[in-house]
């Protein structure tokens, strides 16, 4: 006889809401989603609007009234690609096993959670996290998705700022390139990102260049800012064993879509008489763009 696991579906539909908050926007440990402009109530492909103000000031003196200036609204297409997660679990398997005792039989047994259950929970939602990072900058050909990088190579490319490196060049020399062709009127608020393995080697090399006055503490978060300016050079997991490439932009234009609006979204747990396992079902959409490609620059 299976154990009863009536409280399961109680227990896990108590908190759907934060699983799905935290696993879709990045909040169990994810860096790029959670600190991206969010756009929701996506369904498949809708419109990203935006409007570009431009006021323009005028010799005040004298009487009149001239309008002057211009409120352009744009738009462009993002799409969210809907993806699931399907998994289940025999506790009989364990039976034999060291972790036998957690398997619980009989009607009394007011059997919760199945075996390890937050310990699973918790290291999938850790696990995926970490593939929708990878997924925002490298996209998933398997998947359809295509990421912040390969819209700057491909749709975008004709508006992006494109910077080339030479075969000589280090990581210093790269960030570099890449900082003095940040536009103008993005510097103030514009993000260097790297992934792990050069943020590492340039850590090192700005040591050798006597650049000792980097903060242990800004390095172990993983950003700092690059030597003589006020630019951050972010390490960026989700770039982590791709090209080499280095992107810059400002986190307000990074765009992830989602829905969160209605029941799409699945984190569900429940126990299947049919087939006497616990199933999981995560289900969510999700797909990223940026608003003006003019304000990306990729060097590679």
């Amino acid at each position: 006889m299976a154990y009863n696991a009536s409280a399961l579906t109680d227990y896990v539909q108590v908190n759907r809401d934060t699983l799905i908050r935290d696993v879709i926007l990045g909040y169990v440990g994810g860096d790029t989603i959670s600190k991206m402009r969010k756009q929701l109530g996506i369904k498949e492909t809708e419109k990203l609007n935006y409007l570009d103000v431009t006021p323009v000031l005028q010799d005040g003196k004298g009487c009149g009234f001239n309008a002057s200036g211009s409120t352009d609204f744009s738009e462009r297409d993002i799409t969210v690609k809907l993806l699931k997660i399907n998994d289940q679990w025999c506790a009989d398997d364990l039976i034999g096993k060291y972790a036998e005792f957690l398997v619980r039989y009989g009607a009394n047994a007011n059997a919760e959670e199945f075996p390890f259950e937050s310990e699973i929970l918790g290291e999938i939602n850790r696990k995926l996290d970490k593939q929708l990072e990878k997924i925002v900058w490298q996209g998933d050909a398997g998947l359809g998705i295509t990421g912040l990088i390969g819209l700057a190579e491909g749709a975008d490319s004709a508006s992006t700022v494109n910077v080339s490196f030479a075969s000589g060049d280090s990581v210093y020399d790269k960030v570099k390139k890449v900082i003095m062709a940040i536009p103008e009127e993005l510097l103030d608020e514009a993000v260097v990102f790297v992934n792990p393995s050069d943020f590492r080697s340039l850590v090192f090399e700005l040591l050798e260049k006597n650049n000792f006055h980097i903060p242990a503490e800004e390095i172990e978060k993983g950003e700092f800012y690059f030597p003589g300016t006020t630019i951050p050079v972010h390490k960026t997991m989700g770039m982590a064993n791709g090209n080499g490439e280095i992107y810059a932009s400002v986190w307000d234009n990074l765009v992830y879509g989602t829905d969160m609006m209605n029941d799409k979204e699945e984190y569900r747990v429940w126990f299947s008489d049919d087939d006497d396992v616990h199933k999981l079902k995560i289900k969510f959409a999700m797909g990223v763009k940026t608003l003006y490609p003019d304000a990306v620059v990729l060097g590679k």
